[in-house]
């Protein structure tokens, strides 16, 4: 019987400058998700010998916070936002895809059938395993609710006249609608409801909405939800008598009834960083996320945290200066890679 190849040269034997020779031919979207097999991995892929094999289109993901200035987590540093695509100061993205990158700005709606005149959360929703690269299949979900029903609209990229198809109805009253997250698989949308909190998830086979039983955090203030791995997250502060008192991240538990799981508190200094001293008034933070590396933004203060939802890691960042804060609310939420696709006005430029 022939022996297993890959049992004649394990990795751990390979020298550490293979490895990295290895390492830097893989594709662009799979240098994270490698981070997360070791300790020894994340050491290697941001080590500067490992960044000096990378040519600049190499580096992954870049979280923005403007168009010309962003943070890359690889190398935990601020850069300037990669020459391509351009990205045009005066129309900001209004919603970014997981890996690849797509990103959808409000210009590019405007050459999609109306939606009825109200406030959406828009999803963009790729296909887990495209069959190239250069695939450029997707759908947009466009989440809304007016105080006594959340309704949701979808939109197929395949379809030669792309029209927008209303879902099911979930009549239950939400003030607003934070934001959503897709799940690993691509077949359910999770939803943040606001006022009152809960979850809410959105079956995109079926377009079927359900409010599954979990009792939601207690204080909960800003919170942003997140996907790791077919699990869910929640990052939030947490309030008391109208104090912000901390930064909790929860993990559902797969038994709905058990509901959020505390995983991991910012520490204190970090918190304090974060914060700049606002305990009492500072009310809201931006959050992005990417294959597990979650970035949390005072645009007020320029303040910035990265946490590493896989190693339950905190780190602190440099401090951002010079960013308008209306500039980088607008921009902050986003995140591309070298590559990145702006849907729809592609469309209009081949047409």
């Amino acid at each position: 019987m022939a022996s297993d190849p890959a049992a004649c040269c394990p990795w751990d034997a390979l020298p550490a400058h293979l490895q990295e020779r290895i390492l830097s031919r893989l594709p662009l979207t799979a240098l994270v998700p490698v981070a997360a097999v070791s300790r020894a991995l994340r050491r290697l892929l941001r080590s500067p010998a490992f960044h000096a094999l990378l040519s600049p289109h190499r580096l992954d993901a870049f979280f923005l916070l403007s168009p010309r200035l962003a943070f890359h987590p690889l190398s935990r540093r601020l850069l300037q936002v990669p020459p391509s695509p351009p990205l045009d100061p005066s129309c900001p993205p209004l919603v970014s895809s997981a890996s690849p990158s797509f990103l959808v700005t409000a210009d590019s709606l405007l050459r999609l059938p109306a939606l009825p005149d109200r406030s959406y959360l828009i999803a963009v929703v790729v296909p887990p395993s495209p069959s190239s690269t250069s695939s450029r299949d997707y759908t947009l979900v466009a989440v809304t609710t007016n105080g006594a029903a959340v309704r949701s609209y979808s939109l197929d990229s395949a379809d030669p006249s792309p029209r927008w198809v209303p879902g099911a109805e979930l009549p239950l009253p939400f003030a607003i609608l934070g934001n959503a997250a897709v799940a690993t698989d691509r077949s359910r949308l999770f939803v943040l409801g606001r006022g009152p909190d809960a979850l809410l998830v959105l079956d995109l086979e079926t377009r079927k909405w359900a409010a599954p039983p979990v009792v939601m955090p207690h204080g909960l203030t800003t919170a942003h939800l997140f996907v790791l791995d077919d699990r869910l997250f929640l990052v939030g502060g947490v309030e008391r008598l109208g104090v912000l008192e901390r930064v909790v991240v929860w993990q559902l538990d797969n038994n709905e009834a058990v509901g959020w799981v505390e995983v991991a508190t910012m520490p204190p200094e970090v918190f304090d960083e974060l914060v700049a001293g606002r305990h009492g008034s500072f009310w809201h933070f931006q959050a992005a996320d990417r294959m597990g590396t979650l970035c949390l933004y005072n645009a007020l203060d320029g303040r910035l945290v990265m946490f590493d939802a896989v190693d339950c890691v905190w780190t602190m960042m440099p401090r951002v200066s010079g960013l308008g804060a209306g500039e980088s609310q607008m921009w902050f939420g986003h995140v591309l890679e070298p590559g990145v696709d702006l849907l729809l006005g592609q469309r209009s430029l081949r047409s």
